[in-house]
C-alpha cells in the first residue's frame, strides 16, 4: 500500500538533500578561494573601523580614557594605532583562522593601513 504522495515526498526530500549538499560543497570551495578571503577581510575591516570610530571619537576629537587623553597628540595617535592593530588582527583571525603561511599577516597589514586612512579621513573631514 504505497501511497504515491509518500513516494513523491521521499523523492522531494532526497532532491532537497542533494541540493543542500551541492550548495554546502560550493560554499566550501568558495570559502577557500583567495578572492573570497580578500573580500571577507575587507568587509570585516570596514565593520571594525566603524566600531572604532563610534567608540573612540566624540565628534571629530579623539575620546580616550582619562589617563590617555592627558598625553600628547603623538602618543594618542600611537595608542589609536595600537587599538586599530589589535582589532584588525582579531577580525582577520576570526575571518581566516590560523594559517601556515604569511597571508593572514599580509591581509592584516592591509586592513590596518586601510582602517587608519579611513580614520584619518574622518578626523580631518577629508
Amino acid at each position: 500500500m504505497n501511497n504515491p504522495r509518500q513516494k513523491s515526498g521521499k523523492h522531494r526530500s532526497q532532491i532537497e538533500a542533494n541540493a543542500r549538499r551541492k550548495v554546502a560543497k560550493r560554499w566550501a570551495q568558495l570559502a577557500n578561494s583567495t578572492k573570497y578571503k580578500i573580500i571577507a577581510t575587507k568587509h570585516s575591516c570596514i565593520d571594525v573601523t566603524s566600531e572604532i570610530i563610534n567608540e573612540c571619537f566624540d565628534g571629530i576629537l579623539l575620546d580616550l580614557k582619562e589617563r590617555s587623553s592627558a598625553k600628547s597628540y603623538n602618543v594618542q595617535k600611537r595608542i589609536l594605532r595600537r587599538i586599530v592593530e589589535k582589532r584588525q588582527a582579531q577580525s582577520v583571525h576570526r575571518t581566516l583562522g590560523r594559517s601556515s603561511n604569511r597571508y593572514a599577516n599580509h591581509l592584516e597589514s592591509l586592513n590596518i593601513s586601510r582602517s587608519m586612512n579611513d580614520i584619518d579621513k574622518y578626523r580631518f573631514c577629508a
